[in-house]
């Protein structure tokens, strides 16, 4: 395999590799971090990495994702690395595989779809993966006839409970959720402060179901992608306190949609951004993946883009009937983002319009969410 000698790069250009097929806890990161800091980043190999086409300058990680979120607790910018080119898909998924197995778990459902044509014992990884059938499998599977768990109304967010009542989650979790909730200034891109963020923690994947907050779901672990098109009292109560989200056991939110309308005063505008990309920020850190929002008022997507990060590349929008336009425009953003032709970004709701639209583009497209009284109101 060709590849260079090695190199100091800035952490800033690269970017964790999309088909990364390793996870690693709050523990074990904890714990990569005091290795680091008491040993120094020479006592790990540098990190292989290959160029990002069309985007000069930036590298995906081959090896070395998990080392790179140590790097970014310790604000450390600069890390060695050995840049590979011209390599084959094999060669590729050997690198990746062979690799990732000193931190961090195996991400079980990212093996089952993107390496199922591997055979691991040939290459030396001891993996036995579980027999999913494709319902099984949530980054494969789509719900029959659209088809969701039982689910109720009611006005306020709910975490899911378990068989006797408690939280699903340990109160160690919980301690941690709320010594990280402190007044930190997080890095930003932008004269307004606004927060940037992290790459690390940006979806590839969409979880299902798409679940609105508000919908009280009888999970002992809401294991699905919240989103936030309701009406903002819903989420008001998260700005102050978001550990019921965190406890929630969702993997993955949309950014609370904030009401920013045309006439909305743009210091208005502007604090509905930094609150909204500082609560995000805050749910990074603590593991949960952003799907960057991009349904605002034309008069305002600019400012909605501060604090997200040039080649991030997870967002989505709400369709809405009639305004197809509206659902390009906000494509056309996505790509500028992302720097891709193809982004990696799914629409809510919009009808069959949006939802033709989003085939021909090869977007993902997910139905509107009706609990029982909206479906009974729609067939009256």
């Amino acid at each position: 395999m060709k590849h260079s000698e090695i190199v100091t790069l800035s952490t800033r250009d690269l970017i964790p590799h999309p088909r990364n097929p390793r996870k690693i806890s709050q523990e074990d990161l904890n714990r990569l971090c005091d290795s680091i800091r008491q040993n120094g980043y020479w006592q790990h190999r540098p990190m292989a990495v290959e160029p990002v086409p069309d985007r000069p300058g930036k590298y995906y990680i081959l090896d070395g994702n998990q080392r790179k979120k140590a790097l970014g607790r310790l604000k450390r910018y600069e890390v060695p690395a050995m840049i590979y080119t011209e390599l084959t898909d094999e060669e590729r998924d050997d690198i990746i595989l062979r690799s990732n197995v000193n931190n961090g778990e195996w991400d079980v459902p990212m093996l089952q779809a993107e390496f199922e044509a591997v055979d691991f014992e040939a290459i030396g990884l001891d993996i036995e993966l579980p027999d999913f059938s494709p319902i099984d499998n949530p980054l494969t599977a789509s719900p029959k006839g659209g088809e969701q768990p039982p689910q109720t109304d009611h006005t306020e967010p709910t975490p899911p409970q378990g068989e006797d009542g408690d939280a699903p989650d340990s109160p160690e979790k919980m301690s941690l959720y709320f010594r990280m909730l402190g007044d930190y200034v997080y890095p930003s891109n932008n004269e307004f402060d606004i927060p940037t963020l992290l790459m690390d923690n940006m979806p590839v994947h969409l979880e299902l179901p798409v679940t609105p907050w508000g919908a009280e779901a009888r999970y002992k672990k809401m294991m699905s992608t919240y989103h936030f098109y309701v009406d903002d009292y819903r989420f008001e109560q998260l700005f102050k306190d978001p550990i019921s989200l965190l406890m929630s056991g969702c993997k993955a939110i949309v950014e609370p949609n904030c009401s920013i309308h045309d006439q909305t005063p743009m210091a208005h505008a502007i604090w509905q951004t930094y609150r909204k990309r500082y609560l995000c920020r805050y749910l990074q850190e603590c593991g949960m993946q952003i799907w960057v929002d991009l349904n605002v008022s034309p008069h305002f997507e600019e400012i909605n883009a501060l604090g997200v990060p040039e080649g991030y590349n997870a967002f989505c929008t709400r369709g809405v009937k009639g305004w197809l336009n509206t659902t390009e425009r906000h494509w056309e953003m996505a790509k500028r983002i992302s720097g891709l032709e193809k982004p990696n970004m799914f629409v809510y709701g919009g009808g069959q319009e949006v939802e033709e639209w989003c085939r021909a583009h090869d977007l993902v497209y997910i139905k509107e969410y009706m609990n029982k009284a909206r479906q009974t109101e729609s067939k009256e």
